[in-house]
């Protein structure tokens, strides 16, 4: 049974929140809990130890309730049941959900009936600031440009730069990037400004090219690409100066041309690098004619592309896409023809006692593993009463499926007449029929941990060795005795931390296939069960195999 819910007003004086009960329906009566205990305490800076004011404490347990800290930082729960009980704090000038070791961690403790708990410290983590100048190459202020701070991530589907930060620079040229959580960062600063360049009279055509310089993005210090920049290191509540650019002009052309064998309609033309890194980070759309397809794409710096295009009309999707080099001229203008994307059909059968289950809310998704695919919108479908589903819009390149509303897991899928992995598959230009099958025998596995626990939280996780890049399980451990979960079957790696951050951390692909070696495997046979005991991975051990991973 869930715990009751309660709606909890705050109070001026102290922040204190009285337990009161949601609005009940008449033949629903519940009864209320209250009690006599109490719990209160301050939010204070990390670095500073200053007290936090307008944070917001959130009470988890037999009641789940809500306080705002007052000027002192101070904050109170009163009128408790016994219980065990998680308290999290947060606050809008704090980074929050970012920063991988230092986000505020959840306090657990246990109430006794009418227990007072006071002086409870909840230390909140101050973000660092970077800030700079961007001048052109004459050394003058250059307003209205981006900078960005970014890590690496890996998700499963491939290494990319995400960004977790960004600022805008002024007139003076100035930026400031805030509240940026403690790591190591690539700065990066676009301008998409461009600058006429001399020349004679030029008769206006629809063709014509004005030549003008354009901006290329660049990182800090200088560098053209991640590979060859510095990293910013912010430590918590740094102000990092002088972090700045000094921008260099090129010759942009414009490449331009002609989607061929369009709809009319939903047409979208975008123009990336070839490489990833730079697929990622300047990859740009097209300024589009629909009624006649033309399009153009005006500054493009000289290097290897390619030009991709997308069309829906009547539920049909359509592609096209070519390799472009563009070098110191214009190149010619572009035919890019467009086809129908392949119809990938097929059917879901689900074993076992749920054989019979209903399927109007299953949803199939394919999920995109190459980059040039990502630029368009995520196939997914319904799946009909007898299982079937169409999916028209599915470029040709690798990808992953999942099923969204289904009792089970993906046992199995063929392509054809042959096995594939629903993790890593390829489609073409031809009809794909595929057929999948749910599981619904999962595996009981209890999880114990190695040694005792000390009073902070722990979690573990469980991951396959082998299997879907994006699954985990997370465990709530208690060092009485073990935790039981159910996965489907496999073999997982299995391992315990002291942080309340596990499920963000072990989204990075990196720092999984660093811990191979640390933790557990377990074998969780279909139907069966089987019992693993969990290494603890020192918070020191998690932080230097976060910094070999690069998203420290």
């Amino acid at each position: 049974m869930k715990p009751a819910i309660w709606l909890v007003p705050l109070l001026w004086i102290g922040a204190v929140a009285q337990v009161r009960p949601l609005a009940q329906r008449p033949q629903f009566p519940q009864q209320q809990q209250t009690g006599k205990a109490s719990v209160e305490g301050s939010v204070l800076d990390a670095v500073t130890s200053e007290p936090v004011k307008k944070a917001s404490v959130m009470l988890n347990g037999l009641v789940s309730l809500t306080a705002v800290t007052d000027a002192s930082g101070h904050f109170a729960f009163r009128q408790l049941p016994a219980g065990q009980y998680m308290i999290q704090v947060h606050s809008e000038r704090y980074p929050q959900g970012l920063g991988l070791l230092d986000t505020a961690q959840p306090l657990t403790l246990s109430l006794a009936a009418e227990e007072q708990k006071q002086d409870i410290r909840l230390p909140l983590t101050p973000g660092a600031s970077v800030r700079g100048h961007i001048v052109d190459e004459d050394g003058d202020p250059m307003p209205h440009c981006t900078v960005t701070g970014m890590q690496f991530r890996d998700m499963g589907t491939g290494r990319t730069l995400q960004q977790l930060g960004f600022s805008q620079s002024d007139d003076k040229g100035e930026y400031r990037i805030s509240n940026l959580p403690r790591g190591k960062y690539y700065i990066q600063a676009r301008c998409n400004q461009s600058v006429p360049l001399p020349h004679a009279f030029l008769r206006r055509t629809a063709t014509v090219d004005v030549p003008a310089f354009t901006y290329a993005p660049q990182f800090y210090a200088g560098a053209a690409d991640p590979v060859s920049a510095a990293k910013v290191e912010a430590s918590p509540g740094a102000d990092i100066s002088g972090i700045d650019f000094r921008m260099a002009p090129a010759r942009g052309v414009t490449v331009r041309g002609r989607v061929g064998s369009a709809p009319d309609r939903n047409i979208q033309v975008t123009l990336a690098p070839q490489d990833p890194v730079g697929r990622e980070l300047r990859s740009r759309g097209a300024r589009l004619n629909p009624s006649t397809g033309e399009f153009q794409i005006p500054n493009v710096l000289p290097g290897s592309y390619e030009l991709a295009a997308t069309a829906s009309a009547e539920g049909r999707g359509y592609f096209g896409n070519v390799s472009v080099e563009v070098g110191a001229t214009p190149p010619d203008p572009i035919v890019l023809p467009l086809a129908a994307a392949p119809e990938i059909s097929g059917s879901i059968s689900i074993e076992g006692d749920t054989a019979n289950t209903p399927m109007n809310n299953v949803r199939v998704i394919m999920n995109p593993l190459e980059s040039r695919i990502r630029m368009v919108p995520q196939p997914q479908a319904e799946v009909q009463s007898d299982g079937t589903f169409i999916l028209n819009s599915v470029m040709p390149g690798r990808w992953q499926i999942y099923l969204n509303g289904v009792p089970g897991y993906v046992k199995s899928v063929q392509q054809g007449d042959r096995d594939v992995s629903p993790w890593d598959f390829e489609t073409g230009p031809s009809a794909v029929q595929l057929k999948i099958v749910v599981g619904a025998r999962y595996a009981r596995v209890d999880v114990l941990l190695a040694g005792a626990a000390g009073s902070e939280p722990i979690s573990a996780i469980l991951w396959p060795v082998s299997g879907d890049p994006r699954f985990q399980q997370n465990v709530g451990m208690i060092s009485q005795g073990p935790s039981t979960i159910s996965v489907p079957p496999g073999r997982y790696y299995a391992c315990a931390f002291a942080t309340a951050q596990l499920w963000v951390l072990m989204q990075n692909a990196e720092l999984r296939r660093a811990l191979e070696g640390r933790c557990q495997t377990v074998d969780a046979p279909e139907g069966g069960s089987a019992r693993v005991q969990v290494p603890l991975i020192p918070a020191a051990d998690l932080k230097q195999l976060l910094e070999k991973a690069d998203q420290y």
